[in-house]
């Protein structure tokens, strides 16, 4: 037991100190305090709730210290004011549990001020946590790992893009096993080369990661060597998932060529109109005079055999040149909401008894409800039926041959593909199948107007037309309709 002059020596030596000591009850009284008059607490008095006289609060701090060592028993510590990487944290409270008889009777709070190392040490944990909230927040994905490659971090927007989780990569995975092949080492070499931008960086570099499921994902990496002094201590790389980009460039690609194509079928029509109606007499003169020669001379077998195979060749030019008209002519598309499947099934009826169909297998998928398409039922016959011909001569007669039809997600379009099992066609062959003239059956079997003819027609009806072929298992024409009325205006599209 201390003696009252310890005790009364004790006290003086806590009241000389220049910072507050205060003891709490458990209800947030003030019990007793020191009485320098340069501390905050010679203003205090015993009695009075703590939170009213220290913070103005008529209720318990929501951060209560007293709570918190009466709740532990254990001694606790909170920094006294709040501001995020700032120094204005000036003071620290250190709060200790009193016992008596085994429990805690009151609580000793000090506040002292923080030294110049302890404010140091707060700014620079307040920096990095900071630091890691915005590298673990970023829409990016972004990898550091040492020379030897342990990641070392890897942020949310990777884990999104890579399939793994932080705890899987972090000290526990090489940074070689989130990229492909060669791919981490062909990055370092061109970090140290000069290539692609300054020594120790690579910018808007295009490569692929790969995904925890082993899938290949494309992206763009900026990355950058980290060195102490001249020595690389360790790799940083942001990279941005590139697949929703490569779609849009891809249907940008798609959009240009759809136009282009436009264009040059408009130029080649009116090329086509002037041509035809030019050939058109000429054609009638050799037709007329041919069928006089025959009808009023008497000629030799040989002779005739010739007019007949004039007259043969001037009906095919004649063909060709009503075919030239149809391709250039807009004549009026009488819309109405037709039932595309009926369409379908009515076009193949007026083919499959046909000699080249006997040893072709259809194959018909409509079981998905279409609702009603807004279509000129004799020209959207013409494309389904010169897709269907151009599939069974392909086969030479002998394959399979597929139609269905389904909707679009987003319930605007209905998707029309004709699908066979021909030999293909090369890709250098695909971009030219809707070109006028170009056609790929031997010479005389065909004038290569029948895909321009529907690539017009599909696009007067608003709509798409492309094929997709591989060379050996066959090809698929698709043709996508819209399901509201195109806007047509002006001559030549009436209703």
């Amino acid at each position: 037991m201390r003696t009252e002059n310890e005790k009364n020596l004790l006290i003086d030596a806590v009241d000389s100190l220049k910072h507050s000591i205060i003891v709490i009850s458990p209800d947030c009284k003030i019990l007793s305090f020191n009485h320098h008059p340069e501390t905050s607490a010679s203003v205090l008095r015993t009695g009075d709730f703590c939170y009213e006289s220290l913070h103005g609060r008529d209720s318990p701090c929501p951060r209560c210290i007293v709570k918190q060592v009466l709740k532990t028993g254990r001694p606790a510590r909170r920094r006294g004011l709040d501001g995020i990487m700032s120094l204005e944290k000036s003071s620290c409270l250190y709060s200790y549990p009193i016992f008596s008889k085994g429990t805690v009777s009151s609580v000793a709070v000090l506040d002292f001020p923080m030294s110049t190392m302890e404010k140091m040490e707060e700014r620079l944990h307040q920096s990095n946590a900071f630091l890691n909230n915005l590298i673990k927040s970023a829409v990016d994905g972004i990898i550091a790992s040492d020379m030897t490659g342990e990641i070392l971090i890897f942020n949310d927007a990777a884990c999104d893009i890579s399939g793994y989780a932080a705890n899987e990569v972090i000290g526990k995975l090489d940074i070689r096993n989130i990229y492909p092949d060669d791919v981490a080492a062909n990055i370092m070499k061109l970090l140290r080369s000069d290539a692609y931008g300054e020594k120790g960086t690579l910018r808007s570099f295009r490569t692929k990661i790969q995904k925890k499921t082993g899938e290949k994902i494309p992206i763009s990496i900026n990355a950058a060597i980290v060195y102490d002094g001249d020595k690389e201590v360790a790799t940083l790389g942001f990279f941005h998932d590139l697949r929703e980009t490569l779609e849009i460039e891809a249907e940008l690609e798609r959009a240009n060529t759809q136009l282009l194509q436009a264009e040059k079928m408009s130029s080649i029509g009116e090329l086509a109109a002037g041509v035809a109606h030019q050939l058109n007499n000429p054609l009638g003169g050799i037709t007329l005079f041919s069928q006089l020669v025959m009808e009023e001379y008497p000629l030799p077998e040989g002779a005739v055999k010739g007019l007949k195979r004039i007259l043969d060749n001037a009906n095919r030019c004649r063909s060709i040149v009503n075919e030239l008209l149809t391709f250039a002519r807009k004549t009026d598309n009488k819309i109405h909401p037709q039932d595309i499947k009926e369409i379908l099934s009515q076009t193949l009826s007026l083919v499959e008894d046909q000699t080249l169909f006997q040893n072709i297998k259809i194959h018909k998928d409509f079981d998905e409800p279409i609702p009603l398409v807004p279509v000129d039922v004799q020209k959207i016959k013409h494309v389904f039926m010169n897709i269907i011909l151009n599939a069974a001569d392909a086969m030479e007669g002998k394959g399979d041959l597929s139609l269905s039809c389904w909707v679009s997600p987003k319930k605007d379009k209905v998707f029309v593909e004709i699908t066979d099992t021909g030999p293909g066609i090369p890709d250098d062959m695909l971009l030219k199948v809707f070109d006028p003239f170009f056609t790929t059956k031997a010479p005389g079997k065909g004038t290569g107007l029948g895909l321009s003819l529907a690539y017009r027609i599909v696009q007067d009806h608003g709509g798409n037309i492309y094929a997709e072929s591989n060379v050996g298992s066959g090809t698929a024409f698709v043709i996508e309709l819209l399901l509201s009325p195109p806007d047509m205006e002006g001559p030549g599209h009436g209703r």
